[in-house]
């Protein structure tokens, strides 16, 4: 078993590097991986930005946007929100496992968590961690959001639509009253070390650093992931249609046009036309 903790607060990298232990690191699973990131927002896979996040705002305070592999809803980021990621065998993959190894660990806080909906933690009816999955050549890897001393009021004005009147299959979030756990970082670290040791353990333990990963495989994952390719461009299709302008957007580009001023619009990745669209629109 390995236990990787980052010392990075760079999304895109962390991001990267869950995605390299899942695909590279096949000889000493399972593996947990503990990390932070600054205020950043973080989507699923599957989802929409332009309908999930206030990119406008978020532009404006330099807030940055990134994508996961795995499935799920939006979340938003800071140095107070604390991630775990759980790395096996898809054979030996078992929800309720994982999803144990927190609440045993908050346990010893003398928090009784408990799961609540389709993938959150919650505790007194309010949500502090929300989790998604992904399975991918035999692997399975189950990651989540802990809320500790993460700004609310910042979670609160990211996370919404920037706009009104957008038709897609994309998944979508499902807004929860949220709640900050108040616990310390490095000491919850150090439990939900314990505590997958205990619910995971075979008697080796690795510990391993960012030094250790292969920099050029990485660089390759990091690259993507700050990619607008990806960001972007894997956004499934959608209709905006809103004060007589109407869009059909796919692969992150306009593909129709239509309404005053947009004569332009077409070929060009929305994510270049959408907030001279916001100012016209509104």
């Amino acid at each position: 078993m390995l236990i990787v903790e980052s010392q990075s607060l760079d999304v895109y990298r962390n991001l990267a590097i869950e995605e390299y232990l899942m695909e590279q690191v096949v000889d000493q699973e399972p593996v947990l991986f503990l990390w932070r990131s600054d205020c950043a927002v973080v989507m699923g896979k599957n989802q929409n930005p332009w309908r999930e996040c206030r990119l406008d705002l978020m532009c404006d305070e330099g807030v940055p946007l990134a994508r996961r592999i795995s499935g799920g809803g939006t979340v938003y980021h800071d140095t107070g929100n604390l991630n775990y990621c759980v790395i096996v065998d898809r054979a030996k993959y078992r929800e309720d496992q994982a999803y144990g190894m927190v609440l045993h660990a908050l346990e010893t806080f003398g928090i009784c968590a408990e799961k609540s909906g389709k993938s959150n933690l919650g505790v007194n009816g309010r949500k502090f961690s929300g989790n998604a999955f992904c399975f991918r050549k035999g692997r399975a890897l189950h990651h989540g959001t802990l809320l500790l001393n993460t700004d609310l009021e910042r979670l609160d004005r990211y996370l919404g639509s920037m706009f009104g009147g957008i038709e897609t299959r994309a998944i979508a979030s499902i807004p929860s009253e949220v709640v900050n756990l108040g616990l310390d970082v490095e000491e919850l670290s150090s439990a939900l070390g314990e505590s997958f040791r205990l619910l995971y353990g075979d008697g080796g333990l690795s510990g391993r650093s960012e030094a250790d990963l292969d920099e050029a495989v990485l660089q390759s994952l990091l690259e993507r992931q700050v990619s607008s390719d990806w960001k972007y461009g894997t956004t499934p299709g959608f209709l905006l249609e809103r004060n007589g302008v109407r869009l059909e957007v796919a692969k992150g580009r306009v593909v129709r046009a239509e309404g005053e001023g947009t004569d332009d619009f077409a070929g060009v990745p929305f994510a270049e036309v959408a907030f001279s669209l916001l100012r016209q629109i509104d």
